[in-house]
């Protein structure tokens, strides 16, 4: 920087987005405590062949059952066994993975708990499943389940997109665009659908439903009231402020400079007859560099731009 002031530093966006959930479980305690409770049931339902037995057993029962009241059909490929696996620190769509695998098969990890709850081979193990269980089917758990999955799933494609070896960045920052575009949407749009597919889960897996519009009490205090009731937490308190803060992160991180000046240079990629090629971002790119462009050179640009395409 002290040898050139006009340079630029642009971090990895598939790490960039990596970090946005990392600031999103460090921002928020509950987000925090979710994960917390996931990684520790991964740690019991997935600590030993046994257990992995349990999971895979029943998961194969539940679809017998499922195949004899006609609910589901038989198809090649359909219906394949899901694993829990762990996700990376730095893998995106690992935490995606694992969430969704973590509602397909919800009914399996809860009688692996239970059954360690029973027959555990030590108090410790009996203990800690008896724990989880008490996290794992509450209503706000499930909440915020479904809550970072929709999140995550946002941002999934983004994730993807980013991996590719032979995207270019002009797609890659429209799909940032569009990501932020969707969570807003979901923001403004997406709490009561949110809530009913909560609702419906906890009517399946026999999770009381709390009575919203009663007051939400923080913590185990059951007499201290925060004055606000349990929908206003949720929807305020949790849902507002997760998609906040992944809007925020996602704006903070991929910042107008970077991607102007990648919009800039993807708009000189000569591939496909330079079907990216924009007058508009190039002339915003040589902006970013005033020590080579002055005003004069500024104006000079845009009619050699013109000229320039016409001859490509």
């Amino acid at each position: 920087m002290k040898d050139s002031p006009s340079a630029y530093y642009i971090h990895c966006f598939a790490h960039q987005l990596q970090l946005t959930l990392v600031a999103i479980a460090k921002k928020h305690l509950n987000v925090e405590d979710f994960f917390d409770h996931v990684s520790n049931v991964l740690n019991v339902v997935g600590g030993s062949f046994k257990c992995r037995d349990l999971l895979r057993d029943h998961q194969a029962k539940k679809l017998e059952q499922l195949f004899e009241s006609g609910e589901v059909q038989k198809g090649q490929g359909l219906h394949q066994e899901r694993g829990l696996q762990r996700p990376g620190d730095t893998r995106w769509g690992s935490h995606f993975k694992t969430l969704d695998s973590f509602i397909v098969i919800f009914s399996s990890i809860v009688h692996v708990l239970e059954m360690i709850e029973l027959e555990g081979s030590t108090s410790s193990d009996r203990n800690q499943a008896e724990y989880l269980l008490t996290k794992i089917k509450t209503f706000k758990f499930i909440f915020v389940l479904h809550l970072m999955l929709k999140v995550l799933a946002m941002s999934n494609e983004l994730n993807m997109i980013l991996q590719k070896k032979d995207q270019d960045i002009v797609n890659a920052v429209e799909f940032l665009n569009i990501t932020k575009k969707r969570l807003q949407d979901m923001r403004e749009n997406g709490w009561e659908s949110l809530l009913d597919d909560v609702s419906s889960f906890c009517d399946v897996h026999d999770i009381l439903i709390p009575k919203l519009d009663e007051s939400y009490f923080p913590g185990k205090s059951k007499r201290k009231s925060s004055g606000v009731s349990y929908a206003h937490h949720l929807c305020v308190e949790v849902f507002f402020v997760v998609i906040d803060v992944q809007l925020q992160e996602l704006n903070d991180r991929f910042d107008v400079v970077s991607s102007d000046l990648l919009l800039g240079m993807g708009s000189l990629n000569p591939v496909n007859s330079f079907c990216n090629f924009d007058e508009g971002k190039i002339m915003t790119l040589a902006k970013c560099y005033p020590s080579e462009f002055d005003d004069g050179k500024i104006r000079d640009l845009s009619y050699q731009l013109d000229t320039f395409i016409i001859h490509m």
